[in-house]
């Protein structure tokens, strides 16, 4: 297997930032810059050596840059495009080095888990190149092995580090990932703002990436994902309904765990399993709604919760049809377990529940539920 601790990573920051009108490296992303972003994302990862290519404004990041332990280096010949930055970093690469990613600094909308899939893949394969791909589409940042290094370094050709590449596709992999930060670049003052929007929500997935995940789990079928699909709509319908300002609950917080409520369904213990597996992603509020969706204790005076709506939506839902009458189902559940007690306790605790939450959100509604789900 190969040597992790032997990867480095180069973030070229040298641009004009033209089309921006400000200095990308240094616009605010939450508490962090965008630069200090692309940092902590390899940092998170275990990646050390980190070399920042910097050109244009350089004097103002290079202390920044010394202080998160990265190392910077001057490109003087920035003017002349990305690939140039691309060849000043590779040309620094350590000796020891095995391969490196490749991501320029306004791209920091990436999570940690993407790199640690890449990293997971170029570990235990024998490809050279891992590309990580998002609705079909390459995006960044890819990891390359050095054993291309001296080629890149004299690759004379236009189109930059793509077309130097191209050549070595057959020694590449194209690794899906659910996770459309790949794509999102900071080019324009529309594009920062669209990466603003996302880094404040790092934590719960979009429902593009949402169906991704389901459509990648070995545990979900396209059943499960109809199903996923209209608990999610349910839910929505449910918390669009809710008037107040500001809103009670997090609309896309409750999508998301909606969505992706049953990404384990196949497996025993189905709720603990994704609740699991969504935590090791780094969603861990949309793992603590998802751990809760098949049992959960409430009482009449409990604050309403996301949990509790994505719970009652889920108990509306059969396959993936709306069946309003759940209390009739539940009932009939129990007849046909009526020789097994413990399982007749763990419906009716099911429907009890759920009752609850039916009063709780009438008394919010102020209007008939059943209504307002027609």
């Amino acid at each position: 297997m190969k040597n992790r601790n032997n990867i480095s990573a180069i973030i070229p920051v040298a641009g004009l930032s033209s089309r921006m009108k400000a200095f990308k490296p240094l616009l605010p992303l939450g508490k962090r810059s965008i630069l200090e972003t692309a940092l902590n994302l390899f940092k998170q990862n275990g990646i050390a050596d980190i070399i920042v290519v910097t050109g244009h404004r350089s004097v103002e990041l290079e202390n920044r840059i010394t202080a998160m332990d990265a190392t910077w280096i001057y490109n003087p010949d920035y003017h002349q495009g990305m690939f140039s930055s691309v060849l000043t970093g590779v040309r620094h690469l350590s000796n020891d080095c095995d391969a490196f990613f490749l991501l320029p600094a306004d791209i920091p909308a990436i999570r940690t888990h993407t790199l640690r899939e890449m990293l997971r893949a170029y570990q235990s394969g024998k490809e050279k190149i891992i590309y990580p791909v998002f609705d079909g589409l390459r995006g960044h940042p890819p990891l390359i092995s050095t054993e291309f290094k001296e080629k890149i370094e004299h690759f004379n050709q236009g189109g930059g580090l793509r077309a130097c590449l191209a050549d070595f596709d057959t020694q590449a992999m194209d690794l899906k990932v659910c996770d459309r930060g790949i794509h999102m670049d900071a080019d324009t003052r529309e594009d920062y703002e669209a990466i603003l929007k996302k880094s404040v929500g790092i934590n719960v997935p979009e429902p593009c990436e949402c169906i991704c995940l389901l459509e990648n789990s070995p545990m979900a079928d396209d059943n499960i994902v109809g199903h996923c699909k209209k608990v999610a709509e349910i839910s929505v319908k449910i918390c669009a309904h809710l008037d107040h300002n500001p809103p009670l609950f997090d609309i896309h917080l409750i999508e998301a765990a909606a969505l992706l409520h049953d990404i384990a369904r196949k497996e025993p213990n189905h709720a603990t399993k994704g609740a699991e597996i969504l935590e090791n992603m780094g969603f861990p509020d949309v793992a603590a709604i998802v751990l809760a969706h098949m049992d959960l204790k409430t009482t009449p005076d409990t604050p309403l919760n996301e949990k509790e709506i994505v719970y009652f939506a889920d108990k509306l839902v059969v396959n993936d049809r709306l069946v309003l009458d759940f209390e009739k189902r539940f009932k009939e559940k129990q007849s046909r377990y009526k020789t097994n007690p413990g399982a007749v306790e763990a419906i009716g605790a099911r429907l009890e529940t759920a009752c609850i939450i039916k009063e709780k959100l009438s008394r919010v509604l102020k209007k008939d539920l059943m209504e307002v789900l027609q």
